[in-house]
C-alpha cells in the first residue's frame, strides 16, 4: 500500500508542499553548485601536481565507483535509521558540514598527497548525503506532488550549475579561495536550514534487514514481481543516463573537431540543451497533475532520441541549436517525472532502497555507455556520437513502453 505521503488527493498542491520543495531545492541547489566549481576547478589543481593524464583519469575513474557503492549503501541504510534527529537528516547533518571543510580545503595546496587524500575523502563524505537527500523527497512529499517537487528542486539545481559556470570564474578572479569558502559555508548553512524546516514522518515502519543487503533484498523482490514496471523503468533508467551522459561529455569534442567550431561556440550549443531543461523542468512535473507519468517518461525518451539522432545529420549550427533546444525540453520530461515515478512502486520503507537502485541504474549507465560510445567515435567517426546516444534513448522508450502503470501498487514493498 501507499505511504502516508501517497494519500494525498490530486489537485494543487498545497503551499506547504511548494516550502517543503524550495527547502530541498537548497540542498540540490548546494551540492549542484559545489559539483560545477569542483568540475571546473579542481581537476586544474590535480592536473598541475600530477602531469600523467591516465592517472588524473584512474583517480576520477575511483571518485566515480566509490560514488555509485556509497549511494546505493547509504540511501539503502537510511531506511533503518531511527534516532532523535530523523531518518534520512542524521547523514545530512554530518556529512555536509563535513563536505564543506573539505571542500574549503581544495584551494590550500600543500602538495600532490594533500590534494590527493582530500580529493578522495571529499569523495566519501559527498556521498554519504548525497541519496538520503533525494530519498528525503518522497518521505516529504504527497505522491501526486513528487513530480511538481522534483520539477522545483532541479529547477534550482540547474540554477545553481548556471551560476557556477557564469559567476564561479568571477569569484575565482578575486582569490581562487572565494568560490570554495563561501560554498563551504553553505554547506554549514543549508543542513541547520533543513532539520530545523524539514518534518520527517515518524510512523514509517523500520525495514527488515540494512544496508547492502536490504537493497539486494529490494532487487530481488522487484525481479520477482509479476508486473515488471518497476524492472523496466530501472533498465530504461540505464540506457537514458548513458545516452544523455555522453552527450554531455563528448559534445564539445564533437563541436571542435568534426564541426570545427570554436569551444567557446560549442559550450554555448550544449549550454542552450541545459537552458532548455531548465526552463523546462518545473512546467514538467506539472504536466504530471495532467497526464501521467509514464506518458510523459515515454514522450520524452522518443523525443530525446529522435532529436539526438536528428543532430547527427547536420553541420550547420543553427539547426544543431534548434534541436538541442528540443532535446533539452523532452530530456525535462524524462528526467523530472522518472525518479518520482519509481518511489510510487513501492512503500514508504523501501524509499531509500529503491532509491540506490535508481542511483545505481543512473551511475552504471554512464560508467558502461560513455566509454562504449567514445570506441565507437574512434572507430567510426564523431557522429557516432548522436546515433549511439539516439538509440539507447529509444531502448529505453521501449523499456517504458512494456511498463505497464506510474502508480503505486499495493501490497509491494
Amino acid at each position: 500500500m501507499a505511504s502516508n505521503a501517497g494519500t494525498a488527493k490530486t489537485g494543487s498542491p498545497p503551499p506547504s508542499v511548494y516550502g517543503t520543495s524550495f527547502i530541498l531545492g537548497l540542498s540540490m541547489f548546494g551540492i549542484s553548485l559545489a559539483a560545477g566549481i569542483y568540475n571546473s576547478y579542481v581537476p586544474l589543481f590535480i592536473r598541475h601536481y600530477i602531469p600523467n593524464v591516465a592517472l588524473i583519469g584512474l583517480i576520477v575513474s575511483i571518485r566515480t565507483l566509490a560514488g555509485v557503492i556509497l549511494n546505493m549503501y547509504f540511501s539503502a541504510r537510511s531506511d533503518r535509521t531511527r534516532n532523535r534527529f530523523g531518518r534520512r537528516m542524521p547523514y545530512i547533518l554530518i556529512g555536509m558540514p563535513i563536505t564543506g571543510l573539505l571542500f574549503i580545503a581544495f584551494p590550500w595546496q600543500i602538495g600532490t598527497a594533500f590534494l590527493i587524500v582530500i580529493d578522495l575523502v571529499y569523495a566519501l563524505t559527498s556521498n554519504i548525503f548525497y541519496a538520503p537527500t533525494v530519498a528525503l523527497m518522497p518521505d516529504v512529499t504527497p505522491e501526486a506532488n513528487r513530480s511538481q517537487a522534483n520539477g522545483i528542486i532541479n529547477a534550482m539545481a540547474g540554477t545553481a550549475a548556471l551560476l557556477a559556470f557564469f559567476i564561479g570564474p568571477l569569484l575565482f578572479h578575486l582569490g581562487r579561495q572565494v568560490p570554495f569558502l563561501l560554498v563551504g559555508i553553505l554547506f554549514f548553512i543549508i543542513p541547520i536550514v533543513m532539520y530545523r524546516k524539514l518534518k520527517e514522518p515518524q510512523n514509517v515502519p523500520l525495514s527488515k534487514s540494512v544496508g547492502l543487503r536490504h537493497l539486494w533484498q529490494a532487487a530481488g523482490n522487484i525481479a520477482h514481481r509479476a508486473d515488471k514496471t518497476a524492472l523496466w523503468l530501472l533498465i530504461a533508467v540505464f540506457f537514458w543516463s548513458g545516452g544523455e551522459s555522453s552527450v554531455e561529455t563528448f559534445f564539445v569534442t564533437y563541436g571542435v573537431y568534426h564541426l570545427h567550431l570554436a569551444s567557446s561556440v560549442a559550450v554555448i550549443t550544449i549550454g542552450l540543451f541545459a537552458l532548455a531543461y531548465l526552463i523546462f523542468a518545473m512546467p514538467s512535473g506539472f504536466l504530471a497533475k495532467r497526464f501521467s507519468r509514464r506518458g510523459l517518461v515515454l514522450v520524452g525518451t522518443i523525443g530525446l532520441g529522435l532529436a539526438f539522432v536528428g543532430i547527427g545529420f547536420f553541420t550547420s549550427i543553427w539547426p544543431i541549436r534548434l534541436l538541442a533546444m528540443t532535446a533539452g525540453i523532452f530530456w525535462a520530461f524524462v528526467n523530472i517525472n522518472g525518479y518520482p515515478w519509481l518511489t510510487t512502486l513501492t512503500t514508504s520503507t523501501n524509499v531509500g532502497a529503491f532509491t540506490g537502485l535508481w542511483l545505481l541504474g543512473s551511475g552504471l549507465g554512464n560508467f558502461v555507455c560513455q566509454p562504449a560510445i567514445g570506441f565507437l567515435m574512434n572507430h567510426w567517426g564523431y557522429p557516432s556520437l548522436f546515433i549511439a546516444a539516439g538509440t539507447l534513448a529509444l531502448l529505453a522508450a521501449a523499456a517504458v513502453w512494456l511498463t505497464k502503470s506510474d502508480r503505486v501498487q499495493t501490497g509491494c514493498p
